[in-house]
């Protein structure tokens, strides 16, 4: 509700919704007529005698289309019928009837409000007088037959007439000195000024007033003493800048309160407090919860959507303001929830005075029209007739009466995205569905991709292929049935759910292409001669971005062998991925890189335990595994120092992970003997290490550096970075990058080792003219012995640096004229491992544990994920994860990086995270296999923690299945503390004999779990069967027995059906059904 209009222009729309509006003002009013199929506004009628006027309201009476309250300063209401010429006869034109509602105190009348449900009732509002109410309720019922002047006035009024009413009916009250006039029903608010009225929709009684510019009061009118009543109904009020909306269940608290300051991020600009008045709101009748809103003075009208809300934290004004600038681009706009807590709608929901204070309700839709060259004086949200329809009409007037009609579309509704990838936009009665990918068939299982694993063991190179789980046996498995075709490649990398700002793509366009369907695409481009409209254009923008979506990647990457498995093969699928990183490849090659060099033959030396360190830990150094004397050394042979544990056949993928010591590769891991003399010592660990990659010619290795105290430290780390750090290796390096083209590299490097000669005659054999001129600058800066450089050639030399596009012709001018490593390394588009092989051969000690910290915290702060390098699979290493997941939202490669070390070193609520939401991730996409695979390949890392004994021994998975005794319902496990021998007949905890096999008449028994392990892993067969452990039970007649004699029954030795009933007499289950 709104205060009423003074001398300035009001537009207000046909009550019944019918394509009629009337702008009146001053002492006219003027009815048009709006033809939506024309596009034009045509003129009906108007009257130019309404002296005094002050407001009017226009009638719903379906009997009167015409009919209108106008309201004086003096207080009295006229009832006219503005078409009542049309009637007149003899061709003379008259004003039409008139019927008077008198005042008794002359004041202002400023505000008239018809009921909507039962038109008969007209509330008035008015200025405050002594001893006289400015609130007055009229029932206009007898007036009605005066203003048909085609009928003669008929007053005796039947009683089926006043029951054919709605009801409830306002109440009769007694009404003093109006008590002669019987259309006087009530009259309330003495000595107070009521400045808007309004009926609230469908009801007869329920009348809201704003008393004396500072009370919002609900009457309810079916009493002769009005109370407020408790209803679901959202109201909302205006006034000195401010806005609020309010429940009608809850009038002491206000449910919504904004200013337009709270609108900046449509473009609105903060305005002083006397300009910024609200003058004017209106509820949409065809949109629930859309709140239009005009300020005095304003060229545009606000549209506010209640339905649109979410809770947020409570902010001050500033702070408000602030983030609504910075969210310019989001279309946001902030609204803070002063009051306490009602609340309706998709976003407002019940809340709790404690949570007042911290929680905000978010206005997400907030838009408005375009700026008109006029100011506005009023306008009227057009009612639509098409159900759900795609813009928002308003008809606008100025001050100087000009119309005008502005659609808003409306934002598409972007719902959730399915778990297969599909994004649904809708607006209005349109929806589109955008696929995430085009193949649709089986996708590939894991057995399906081909994954060559080199794996070292004693320095014998062995390929190998990985388990072949599902593909079917010789004892009758089949193998599952699947489709090869796998997704084709997508182009450029975006991210969810953000990837739609990439891609340009207009409102109206998306609107225009929702209501067509596109047929699918053979294949990813488009045949010649193709014409491409501007919405089929932006609709594949659209798909792009969706099949971009980083889910997609995912997905992609999964079926293609992504996984736990093998470091090489994954950065190979990343490669291959257009949409992926280099960086995210380069991390896999190093960690494969890495794990060549301290995997093989073992990864521990002295109590260290460098499978998971990055070059940090090696540089700084970290603590070591504490040591346990050896118990069980008489149960397993120790050959050179390797653990030797029988291995499961890759097939064999039925056992639990945990439920056996089968390991990965049983050759990658070392016992320490108890007998360790150097047990603890760092240095001696890596010196251990460095002696794998001992140089060809023998000779010990010099850095550039002086007065190192960690040499071997330094060696082994450019060894990990891939780094040849021989005499030999480096000149057939430099060979290398002059045959590829890369001249710059080299000459960078012979710089570098102080091959000044070489790196001239390198440059000028180049056939490139820039490579030549560099050559003569590097000649001026060449040191020699006595002279130093002149500013001018140090000046130019700067110069020269800022103009090179090649990053290793600055680095290498740089290094000469400035003799400071740390500038060097300040370039970051040198590869990281490169930068990190700088730093390691030519920075102290010190400057360079510096640079190390120096670039995790970059690593940490930007989401790098190649600063795993440095920091490793560590507590440090699961920040940058972190880092990286927030940026990205890969949490696939965050989950299979975290899966190595957590929980088997340590302990991550994060990487709990990151793989339950990728497990989540692979059911959604139905990539169940592909799932279990993961699992069990997270399984047998799990095992060799334990083993090893990084990891105390505990339960993988829960059992699926648990049978209990038929007389004590008690689970048929060992009693703990009693070890039981041999196979157990009877219950462990009632000693009642188990039951008997259908077929053979034994007692069954059950092998305990620890027993079966100790078999399996005494057993040095490559494969065990354990079909003649298990037991069958039928769930329907409770029959059963040994499992390999239920098989024989049903289906003998030749797998031919020969049996279909239950083998027990009298028993007629077909219990082979179930098999």
């Amino acid at each position: 509700m709104a205060p009423s209009a003074q001398a300035e222009k009001r537009l207000l729309w046909h009550p019944r919704w019918e394509n009629k509006f009337m702008v009146g003002g001053g002492s006219q009013m003027t009815m048009y007529e709006w033809a939506p199929d024309e596009s034009e506004i045509r003129h009906v009628t108007s009257q130019n005698d309404l002296q005094f006027m002050k407001c009017f309201a226009w009638s719903p009476d379906p009997a009167f289309d015409d009919l209108f309250a106008v309201g004086s300063a003096s207080g009295r209401v006229d009832l006219i019928r503005l078409e009542a010429t049309k009637v007149a006869r003899n061709n003379v034109l008259s004003s039409g009837p008139v019927v008077t509602l008198p005042v008794r105190n002359t004041r202002s009348c400023n505000a008239l409000a018809f009921c909507n449900a039962d038109p008969n009732y007209l509330a008035v509002g008015l200025d405050k007088v002594r001893g006289d109410s400015s609130l007055i309720i009229w029932d206009i019922q007898s007036a009605t037959p005066l203003l048909s002047p085609s009928k003669p006035p008929n007053f005796n009024l039947t009683e089926d007439t006043v029951e054919a009413r709605p009801q409830p009916r306002i109440a009769r009250a007694e009404v003093g000195h109006h008590r002669a006039d019987g259309r006087v029903l009530q009259q309330h608010a003495p000595t107070e000024i009521v400045s808007a009225l309004a009926f609230l929709p469908q009801s007869t009684h329920i009348l809201l007033a704003g008393i004396s510019a500072r009370w919002l009061r609900l009457f309810d009118l079916r009493s002769a003493v009005p109370a407020t009543t408790n209803i679901a109904t959202k109201i909302a009020c205006c006034g000195d800048g401010i806005i609020t909306v309010w429940d009608a269940r809850r009038l002491p608290h206000p449910l919504l309160t904004f200013t337009e300051k709270d609108a900046a991020a449509d473009g609105a600009r903060p305005r002083s407090a006397s300009a910024s008045f609200v003058n004017h709101i209106e509820f949409s009748s065809s949109r629930r919860g859309l709140l239009a809103a005009h300020e005095k003075d304003s060229s545009y009208v606000r549209f506010w959507d209640l339905q649109q809300a979410q809770g947020s934290e409570n902010n001050s004004d500033e702070e408000r303001s602030a983030e609504s600038s910075q969210n310019r681009a989001a279309k946001r706009s902030w609204a803070p929830w002063t009051a306490g807590g009602a609340g309706a709608g998709n976003g407002m929901r019940h809340s709790s005075s404690d949570s007042q204070e911290a929680l905000a309700l978010v206005l997400s839709d907030t838009r408005k029209t375009t700026s008109f060259r006029k100011p506005l004086a009023s306008f009227a949200l057009v009612p639509s007739k098409r159900a759900f329809s795609l813009t928002s009409e308003v008809m606008v007037v100025n001050k100087d009466g000009d119309l005008e009609l502005y659609a808003v579309y409306d934002t598409p509704k972007q719902a959730s995205w399915s778990a297969r990838g599909d994004l649904i936009i809708g607006a209005g009665l349109g929806c589109k569905v955008l696929p995430g990918f085009e193949d649709r068939g089986v996708p590939p299982q894991p057995w399906d991709v081909r994954v060559e694993e080199t794996t070292t063991s004693r320095g014998i190179t062995n390929t190998t292929s990985l388990p072949s789980f599902g593909r079917g046996d010789e004892d009758g498995f089949p193998a599952l049935e699947s489709k090869t075709a796998l997704s084709k490649p997508v182009k450029a990398r975006t991210y969810s759910p953000a990837s739609f700002r990439d891609y340009p793509l207009d409102q109206s366009e998306l609107s225009a292409s929702l209501s067509t369907v596109e047929k699918p695409r053979s294949n990813g481009h488009r045949q010649v001669g193709e014409k491409i409209s501007p919405g089929a254009k932006a609709l594949r923008n659209v798909h792009q971005a969706v099949e971009d979506d980083i889910s997609m990647i995912m997905r992609r990457r999964t079926i293609r062998g992504y996984g736990l498995a093998n470091a090489k093969h994954n950065a190979q699928v990343v490669q291959e991925d257009p949409c992926s990183n280099t960086m995210l490849s380069e991390l896999w090659d190093w960690i494969h890189h890495s794990r060549e060099l301290v995997c093989s033959p073992t990864s521990r030396l002295h109590g260290y335990e460098f499978s998971n360190q990055g070059l940090s830990g090696l540089w700084e150094g970290f603590a070591p595994l504490p040591q346990v004397p050896d118990s069980n050394t008489s149960s397993f042979s120790v050959l050179d120092g390797l653990l030797t544990i029988p291995q499961i056949s890759p097939g064999d993928s039925s056992l639990s992970p945990l439920s056996t010591p089968a390991v990965l590769d049983p050759l990658t891991r070392m016992r320490q003997p108890p007998d360790d003399l150097v047990y603890g010592d760092f240095t001696a660990a890596v010196a251990a290490l460095c002696a794998r990659r001992t140089s060809g010619s023998g000779r010990p290795w010099k850095p550039p550096v002086r007065n190192t105290e960690k040499l071997e430290q330094r060696q082994f780390a450019l060894h990990l970075c891939g780094w040849g750090i021989g005499e030999e290796e480096m000149n057939h390096e430099i060979r290398k990058w002059e045959k590829e083209g890369q001249q710059p590299r080299a000459a960078c490097w012979l710089v570098f080792t102080r091959q000044y000669q070489k790196a001239l005659e390198l440059l000028m054999r180049s056939k490139d003219e820039m490579h030549n001129l560099v050559s003569g600058t590097l000649a001026a800066l060449i040191p020699s012995t006595g002279t130093t450089l002149s500013s001018e050639l140090r000046t130019h030399a700067e110069h020269l640096i800022m103009r090179l596009e090649d990053p290793y012709f600055r680095i290498m001018l740089t290094q000469l004229t400035s003799k400071d490593w740390s500038k060097v390394l300040d370039e970051e588009s040198l590869p990281l491992r490169e930068r990190l092989a700088i730093a390691f051969q030519f920075l102290g000690d010190d400057a360079l544990s510096s640079y190390l910290t120096r670039l995790t915290e970059q690593a940490c702060t930007s989401g790098d994920i190649e600063g795993l390098i440095i920091t490793g699979l560590t507590p440090s290493g699961m920040d940058i994860l972190q880092s990286y997941v927030d940026r990205t939202g890969d949490a696939q490669t965050a989950a299979i990086l975290a899966a190595h070390v957590c929980p088997a070193k340590f302990l991550d609520a994060r990487a709990d995270r990151w793989l339950e939401t990728y497990r989540d991730l692979l059911d959604g996409f139905k990539l169940f296999h592909h799932r279990v695979a993961f699992d069990v390949e997270r399984g047998q890392i799990l095992q060799e923690a334990v083993l090893n004994g990084d990891l105390a021994p505990f339960d993988w998975a829960p059992k699926q299945i648990l049978i209990r005794c038929n007389y004590c319902s008690k689970p048929m496990n060992p009693v703990l503390g009693e070890r039981q021998k041999g196979r157990p007949t009877a219950c462990p905890h009632c000693n009642r004999a188990l039951p008997r096999c259908s077929v053979c008449l034994m007692t069954l028994s059950i092998v305990p779990d620890c027993t079966r392990d100790a078999g399996l892993a005494q057993s040095q067969a490559t494969y065990q069967d354990t079909i003649d452990d298990a037991i069958v039970i039928c769930q329907t007649c409770r029959h059963g027995g040994h499992a390999s004699h239920i098989l024989d029954w049903f289906f003998g030795e030749d797998g031919a059906r020969s049996h279909g009933m239950c083998p027990v007499a009298d028993c007629d289950c077909h219990c082979a059904d179930e098999f």
